[in-house]
């Protein structure tokens, strides 16, 4: 699919997949340079936008903090080892 620049983008929104430019909503954001060197390489290694990547971490943000207000608890396993991960409030 295409965005609005004519370049193709992963995602979409919609039913048809499709983005639609009266659907969009441009936001300014202001990131320390850590978090925007975190973020901008993330986008490099995916391949995909920055916009993308924002795309993406709202996503995985929304999905936990909606399992933690179920009760629900988010745990990560590295090297046989099972941690919980708590977001703090």
């Amino acid at each position: 699919m295409k965005g609005s620049a004519g370049r193709p983008t992963a995602g979409g929104g919609g039913r048809s997949g499709a983005v639609r430019t009266d659907q969009v909503v441009r936001l300014s954001v202001n990131l320390n340079p850590q978090v925007a060197d975190e973020i901008k390489g993330y986008a490099d290694r995916k391949g995909i936008s920055i916009t993308e990547a924002v795309r993406r971490a709202i996503s995985v943000l929304a999905f936990v903090d909606g399992a933690q207000s179920r009760g629900a608890s988010l745990n990560v396993e590295e090297g046989g080892s099972l941690k919980e991960v708590l977001f703090l409030v």
